[in-house]
């Protein structure tokens, strides 16, 4: 699969809630992206901020010639985005890394946190695009509503979805690991696959469970990168060396950010 490296047109913002905005971008070079991919944006040209931030693909249309990138405003480059608009160039990057995966499994359980969300809208629907998608749940978690970003978009896509919020201002209060075990039982543990994505500790909480419960899991990683490429070494995560005697740090950028889960070495 081809990388695209050059610059992007900005085709829409749209705000999604209080801090959160969806980007789209035209290319113009376009070309197919997996989900679970990501693209690394160059907010300006100025020197500062000197480093591309990464973004997993919310969607994907047209043959690839328009992309929607969903972000919360969380620095200096965010926030840079978000002042964008139509018919504004950004630097861009991608598609990079590897995607998540179409396991057959009968139902495909999805565990996401945050932004986290974001690579499971794209795989939910590029699975509906294939024909014979499976049985497919969203669990979602945030501390509270107006972070279960685009949430009610899921539906449409046949996805059943589920939330669970800190405060309790929708659906099941506590964390969305707690949702997880709550559903868990009413399953064919030999038909499940799950998929997490989220912040670190969220993640590590979820493998633990497909381990207890020998599930498969893929995991997408979430994680500051410098060049995206594989040189600098900024962004890497511990797993079990090939021959599994030991462990080794592997590159998010470009081996991941999909993994295995049975592959992660937990702290």
């Amino acid at each position: 699969m081809a990388i695209r490296n050059g610059e992007a047109t900005v085709v829409r913002q749209e705000r999604y809630s209080p801090n959160c905005w969806k980007m789209t971008l035209g290319l113009p070079d376009p070309g197919p992206v997996d989900a679970g991919q990501f693209c690394h944006v160059l907010a300006d040209f100025a020197p500062d901020p000197l480093l591309r931030r990464p973004f997993s693909y919310w969607d994907v249309r047209d043959g690839g010639r328009e992309v929607d990138l969903l972000y919360t405003v969380v620095g200096r480059g965010t926030a840079l985005l978000e002042r964008k608009r139509p018919g504004d160039r950004v630097g861009y990057l991608g598609p990079l890394g590897i995607g998540l995966t179409h396991q057959p499994a009968k139902t495909w359980v999805f565990v996401a946190g945050g932004v986290g969300i974001v690579p499971f809208y794209i795989f939910a629907k590029q699975a509906r695009e294939r024909g014979g998608a499976p049985r497919m749940i969203l669990l979602f978690g945030g501390r509270t509503e107006s972070m279960l970003y685009g949430i009610d978009d899921f539906p449409s896509l046949g996805v059943e979805a589920a939330a669970a919020t800190e405060d309790g201002s929708r659906g099941r209060r506590g964390l969305v690991t707690q949702l997880l075990e709550e559903r868990l039982p009413g399953l064919d543990p030999k038909d499940v696959q799950l998929y997490v994505c989220g912040p670190e500790r969220m993640i590590e909480a979820v493998v633990r469970i497909a381990r207890r419960e020998g599930l498969p899991c893929e995991v997408s990683m979430e994680k500051r990168m410098g060049c995206a490429l594989g040189a600098c070494g900024a962004c890497v995560t511990k797993v079990v060396a090939e021959d599994g005697s030991d462990w080794r740090y592997s590159r998010i950028c470009i081996e991941g950010p999909t993994y295995d889960a049975c592959r992660l070495v937990l702290e």
